[in-house]
């Protein structure tokens, strides 16, 4: 659902809003990687934020409870729609997914009620860990059901959820008031394991932060297709792509519980630092796959592989450019050396607080 699409007239609109761009025309600039096609401005409300965690250092207690309000917000959105989709997509299953914010709503929304439509569920650039984005420990896990495919993406440098240099791990590590996991996996691994998901996997990208499509948007492609197509065999995606010489390069199995005893099927994979420019086309990559398993042998495939170099470099700038903005502002986060406050936040029953999963709310408040 887009949170922020609500006229500013109406009572969700005042509480997240942003204005609108005209629908996009023909002639329009709709290149992929635009920035933002969809918004004209800022956002307004009582419900919006921009995390930093100096904001989050100085007043704990109001972010803590204004995360809550958000994931409450969009959890209710996510269950008004599930509840009216059409009777043949409730028969044929559907999947949810989400980036971020969203991501976190995925993780702990309880899909109990959905059963068997549920195919599978994603989770995009959250680590499924307790931390400064979660009110209480218990909101850092599965809220859904267990036997529901899960997949798991998160950049080894995200600058909000990883255990390198993130908003998350500045909070957690504050010695005397921080909250959050002490040492935090930067991934939802150890989480999935715990809690016995039967069919889990974590995609850990190699230098990609907040944002991955900068550095694997073309893994990102491959990776979905296997997951909408094979959902329920997702932990077995190394196998399953060892089979294919191009693809079996770029991952690699860390760790499993498939040979384990129990029913739990989770896998850790590692993925490398793409070969191949992002801004290349899926199909353009596959090609220069094909290529480089030959040894771009011929003039004209050395002649391609010149302007493949060509655009490596320019893309190894661009991300070098995106990790030296996140440490820069990571470093003037960590110099502003602000102390926490953990006092649970005074919060109000809501709708859901006595609905059958238990919400953030409820246990405030009892």
């Amino acid at each position: 659902p887009d949170g922020f699409g609500y006229p500013s007239n109406t009572a969700m609109g005042q509480m997240r809003h942003k204005d609108l761009k005209p629908l996009k025309l023909p002639g329009d600039d709709i290149d992929y990687w635009t920035g933002d096609l969809m918004y004209a401005s800022g956002a307004t409300g009582d419900m919006t934020y921009s995390t930093k965690a100096d904001s989050v250092l100085e007043n704990p207690e109001h972010y803590r409870d204004l995360y809550e309000k958000c994931y409450q917000l969009r959890r209710s959105e996510l269950h008004f729609i599930c509840g009216r989709l059409p009777k043949y997509v409730k028969e044929q299953g559907f999947f949810i997914g989400g980036t971020s914010e969203g991501a976190m709503t995925v993780a702990r929304f309880d899909d109990q009620r959905y059963g068997e439509m549920l195919i599978g569920r994603f989770i995009n650039s959250f680590s499924i860990e307790y931390c400064y984005f979660t009110p209480r420990e218990v909101d850092g896990r599965l809220g859904g059901q267990l036997d529901v495919p899960t997949l798991n993406i998160i950049g080894t440098h995200d600058e909000y959820f990883g255990n390198i240099e993130s908003v998350a791990k500045l909070v957690a590590e504050d010695p005397e008031t921080g909250f959050g996991k002490a040492n935090l996996d930067g991934h939802g691994y150890s989480t999935l394991v715990e809690q016995g998901c039967t069919s889990g996997l974590v995609a850990y990208l190699e230098g990609g932060v907040h944002g991955p499509c900068a550095t694997h948007d073309n893994f990102l492609r491959d990776l979905f297709m296997t997951f909408f197509t094979r959902p329920g065999a997702i932990y077995k995606l190394p196998r399953i792509w060892s089979l294919e010489p191009t693809k079996k390069v770029l991952v690699e199995l860390l760790k499993s519980t498939e040979q384990d005893p129990t029913p739990v099927n989770v896998a850790l994979m590692h993925v490398p630092v793409m070969k191949f420019p992002q801004i290349y086309s899926l199909r353009q990559v596959e090609h220069f796959r094909e290529l480089a398993m030959s040894g771009f042998k011929g003039s004209a495939a050395q002649k391609a592989k010149e302007a493949l170099d060509g655009e490596i470099a320019k893309e190894k700038i661009r991300i070098e450019e995106e990790h030296k903005h996140a440490h820069s502002a990571i470093d003037a986060i960590r110099n502003h050396g602000k102390k926490l406050r953990v006092e649970a936040p005074a919060t109000a029953n809501n709708f859901y607080s006595a609905d059958k999963h238990e919400t953030g709310f409820s246990k405030y408040t009892n």
